[in-house]
């Protein structure tokens, strides 16, 4: 076959498919463009999700008369003169591919007016080829409408995901700048229901209450933005941002966001930089909400790697890694509460297992609780020791209460003992998170949260079993944020969700209500939405099999059980060990942790050296 030329039209239809992958990223080049711009806010709404309108308008600089023709050309540029500016580009647009390349593949209306002129330019645009052009009355900005996308590349659009998910991957898009750029105001808009909206003007936290909520935007910490880096690199280095609380984290790192030099980024180093900092914060399979914004100097990043333009490359990213992640473990060590020691008179004694003492008291020297006159505890953070053997707990938010011991499950003295453990005797309570327990072959430390995850997630499998999922009204129902994917898997997959016992339902754009919950959520309503969440997000990862599952009933197991940081009271800590006695499983916790640490008589007397 000859070799030979392409036309226009088929080499424009090609560049398309490297920059134009699906709406998200038609949304993604008008947003940079705008702000490029100089945009202070920019309105985007959304029919079909996206493939029937894309619509993005800015309060921008505008385009200069006689130039909006000229911008939908292939390579023509305002931010780029020649190819030394390649090598420190400030600019988030710089390859003039993105509106020719969008213009190719779907009719487009552009109209744009700088502030100084009393009238703009309208231009239309079919597939490529020009249908109208002219002077018009518009506000000053630019506004430009994508209709039909893909629809005269038939291949390219059957591809494409349901409208809601679609939606979603643009919701993410737009989150994403949104928070990197707080200085911006964002409104998105879908099939006429608004779905987020940010306040501008640099407030980064409120910024976070538009995506994400209030609730989560209040638990954000401050990554104070320092002037230089600890080696003393220049000022143009700088860590600035917000990262979440150890008791917000997520079951997925989408809620990580990058920033450099106002550029929003995917970077897995970088991301890993800040897990690595929650390293003893945070269980397994747990990940924190975060917006870290890097500055670096612009001939220290190269962001020509891919047209996409979300991967760079930094000149010295060891530097940026280990400044990252001083920042944001640096906020979590400080932020971190430590358990207080206040010894009091004891106010029980053990004789053994099953013993006649008053029940109702503290176990050793804990000071007396609330749950002693039956109200329920106040809420509390988790006691995170940083980097500690019992600061990695499997769940999120570190608030509510505990079930009291008649309601703890295994206690019924009918049941037949399992004697993959044997008999513990109660010793006490070690820094509000390990129970000391004696056993007949030495002593035991057994790790409270653990512990009843595992005794939770047998009792959970058990119920599910017996296909009766055992769900309780709220008295008042608690709402939830939902991005758009999270809609579309709760009405696909509510019946899931209520067979373990959630009961949901819409409540206006991107809102829900939990009117009911699982059974053993009753006394930790505070944890019924990150519950909820963290179910949506198991759900997402799909797989419908055993595995599937099990990581199901262990998320919700997790956000029932008793936290680390919590007091026991002795009826609690032994009804605790006699259903972890009973457990299929006593020594681990679902997700793989250990339930205790064993200390034979032989390691003790040789430890002391008695032997």
């Amino acid at each position: 076959m000859a070799i030979r030329l392409l036309d226009d039209a088929t080499a424009a239809r090609i560049a398309a498919g490297e920059v134009i992958e699906r709406p998200a990223s038609v949304v993604k080049e008008l947003v940079e463009n705008a702000l490029d711009a100089g945009a202070t806010r920019i309105d985007i709404e959304i029919d079909g999700g996206g493939s029937e309108l894309i619509r993005v308008v800015d309060d921008g600089a505008g385009i200069a008369p006689g130039e909006l023709e000229l911008a939908f050309e292939r390579f023509a540029t305002s931010k780029v003169d020649e190819t030394s500016d390649l090598l420190g580009i400030a600019t988030l647009g710089f390859r003039g591919e993105a509106l020719p390349s969008i213009a190719s593949v779907s009719r487009v209306e552009a109209s744009s007016r700088p502030a100084e002129r009393d009238a703009g330019e309208r231009l239309l645009l079919e597939f490529g080829e020009r249908e109208e052009f002219g002077k018009t009355g518009v506000p000053a900005g630019t506004s430009v409408a994508v209709r039909g996308l893909f629809s005269n590349v038939p291949a390219r659009r059957k591809f494409l995901r349901s409208p809601g998910a679609e939606l979603g991957r643009i919701q993410s898009l737009v989150t994403s700048y949104a928070l990197v750029r707080s200085d911006v105001a964002f409104r998105l808009g879908a099939d006429g229901r608004q779905r987020l909206v940010t306040p501008g003007g640099g407030d980064l936290r409120g910024a976070v209450a538009g995506t994400y909520g209030t609730r989560i935007a209040e638990a954000m910490l401050e990554l104070p933005e320092a002037e230089t880096f600890s080696d003393g690199a220049p000022a143009a280095f700088a860590v600035g941002g917000l990262t979440g609380a150890p008791s917000i984290s997520r079951g997925t790192r989408r809620f990580i966001t990058l920033g450099i030099n106002g550029r929003w980024i995917q970077n897995k180093r970088i991301t890993y930089a800040i897990e690595q900092a929650y390293h003893g914060f945070l269980g397994a399979r747990r990940f924190p909400i975060a917006v870290v914004l890097v500055r670096v100097p612009l001939n220290d990043v190269d962001v020509n790697v891919h047209p996409a333009k979300t991967e760079v490359r930094f000149l010295r990213e060891n530097l940026v890694f280990g400044e990252v992640q001083r920042a944001v473990r640096s906020v979590l060590i400080a932020d971190a509460p430590v358990p207080s020691f206040r010894p009091t008179t004891p106010s029980h004694t053990f004789a053994g297992v099953g013993g006649t003492g008053a029940g109702g008291g503290p176990i050793a020297n804990a000071p007396r609780t609330d749950l002693e006159q039956n109200q329920l505890w106040p809420s509390r953070h988790e006691a995170v020791p940083p980097g500690g053997v019992g600061s990695g707990t499997d769940s999120g938010p570190e608030s509510g209460s505990i079930e009291v011991s008649a309601r703890l499950p295994g206690s019924d003295p009918g049941q037949t003992q399992r004697e993959t453990l044997p008999v513990l005797r109660l010793i006490g309570q070690a820094q509000e998170t390990y129970l000391i327990a004696e056993g007949p072959d030495g002593v035991y430390l057994i790790d409270q949260h653990a512990s009843h995850e595992r005794v939770r997630f047998e009792e959970i499998s058990r119920a599910l079993n017996t296909g009766a999922p055992d769900a309780q009204r709220m008295l008042e129902p608690e709402p939830v944020v939902l991005d758009p994917r999270q809609e579309e898997l709760l009405a696909d997959q509510g019946d899931l969700i209520a067979g373990l016992g959630f009961v949901v339902e819409p409540f206006g754009p991107g809102t829900a209500l939990i009117r009911a919950i699982p059974r053993m959520l009753a006394d930790r309503t505070s944890a019924a939405g990150d519950a909820f969440s963290g179910l949506l997000d198991e759900v997402a990862s799909g797989g419908r099999n055993d595995a599937w599952r099990e990581r199901l009933i262990a998320t919700l197991a997790c956000h029932s059980s008793v936290r680390a940081g919590m007091q026991l009271t002795d009826d609690e800590g032994r009804a605790l060990l006699r259903s972890l006695e009973k457990a299929d499983q006593p020594h681990t916790c679902p997700h793989g942790r250990p339930t205790m640490i064993h200390m034979s008589q032989p390691d003790l007397e040789r430890g002391f050296g008695r032997r």
